[in-house]
């Protein structure tokens, strides 16, 4: 195996999954959100974990991410929270996942599909309250349940929408589409009252700071896996990341002043260093924007990197005094004795968010599950 690995602590996902699911009321039900790969942590373990833990569904992107989740055996209900085009609408009835649905769902050639496999398809219409990603205006609902269901073969599971700003310090925007959802609610519950619709909002930031956001269904995704969805939202469950990125130094030299290292001579040495190559590069996930900026843990101890991050490569500057050897333990991301690197310290400094820290960790990278 490669000395480049990622390491999931699957008690943590546990727990995790376990403390969200104790802290919603008792008539909710909870779709645990596992599109890519989980965010990079393996759909298919944290689908096990989820539905061992009590989660009624799961949640994906597009079909092919329910493919693996069934291979699995897992057979809890998938909701798929893009828009699926035909292509995929066999993978739709293989998997029997139930498809987001708007004005730009092909419904007669979903119908057509459905007929094929002689199915029944259940369909989750998507409502914007206010993001402007995908889904039909509120007001449109109560007519559009008719529309759907004027096909013999499709079903309407319930309602979902997402929300745009619920992980800001101002929820003005967050309440208004918990408004507008609600009205909607409301008037789908008035036209079918004998119906017993799913309806989902409550995203990670609205589970835990935005009030009346939960319906009848929570759909938590970037805090099962510890992280917080931004310095606005506070860890209230007491929630601890699961994953931790994990190499070897391979190759030690000693430079000294004035010597270049890397792609494009970014960086002189200004005085005698001994620096370490670590076989992990942008090919494994580790941005290349953090070249001469980030830093890995070798001995506890922060080690500045070099030079380029290369695509399978990079080169840290021990500190003084910190001796190291081939086959010394390196950490990207997690910690080490007393230090540690998290995935919000690598975002700050690339300009981006965790979520895109855990998805960018590509395939390659082999998974340990401990």
């Amino acid at each position: 195996m490669r000395p480049t690995h990622v390491e999931i602590d699957t008690a943590q996902i546990r727990e995790n999954l376990r403390k969200i699911k104790d802290s919603l009321p008792e008539w909710s039900t909870s779709t645990a959100v596992i599109k890519a790969n989980a965010y990079g942590h393996g759909s298919v373990m944290v689908g096990r974990i989820a539905v061992e833990e009590g989660y009624e569904s799961l949640a994906v992107a597009f079909p092919e991410e329910a493919m693996p989740l069934r291979a699995a055996g897992i057979m809890v209900p998938i909701y798929l929270l893009g828009i699926t085009l035909p292509q995929s609408f066999d993978l739709v009835l293989e998997t029997r996942s139930i498809p987001a649905v708007a004005h730009s769902t092909e419904f007669q050639a979903l119908e057509e599909c459905a007929t094929r496999h002689d199915q029944i398809v259940e369909c989750a219409i998507a409502i914007d309250t206010g993001m402007h990603r995908i889904g039909i205006a509120p007001e449109e609902a109560v007519a559009f349940v008719k529309e759907i269901e004027s096909y013999p073969h499709l079903k309407v599971n319930g309602f979902f929408s997402h929300m745009a700003n619920a992980d800001a310090a101002d929820q003005t925007h967050a309440k208004g589409q918990i408004e507008r959802f609600r009205q909607m609610v409301e008037s789908v519950k008035a036209a079918y009252p004998e119906r017993h619709f799913r309806f989902s909002m409550a995203n990670s930031a609205g589970l835990l700071v935005v009030r009346d956001s939960l319906f009848t269904d929570a759909r938590p995704g970037i805090i099962q896996y510890g992280i917080m969805p931004s310095l606005d939202v506070p860890n209230r469950l007491g929630l601890k990341p699961a994953l931790s990125f994990h190499s070897k130094v391979v190759h030690v030299q000693h430079l000294a002043v004035g010597e270049a290292i890397g792609y494009g001579s970014t960086y002189v040495t200004d005085r005698p260093m001994t620096i370490a190559t670590i076989p992990v590069g942008y090919a494994d996930g580790y941005p290349r924007s953090l070249s001469n900026r980030g830093s890995v843990l070798i001995h506890g101890k922060r080690c500045s990197i070099v030079g380029r991050v290369c695509m399978d490569q990079l080169m840290v500057a021990m500190p003084e005094g910190v001796d190291v050897q081939p086959g010394d333990a390196v950490i990207l991301l997690g910690k080490q004795e007393n230090e540690s690197i998290t995935a919000l310290e690598l975002a700050t400094l690339v300009g981006t968010i965790p979520y895109e820290i855990f998805c960018d960790i590509s395939e390659r990278v082999p998974r340990i599950y401990v």
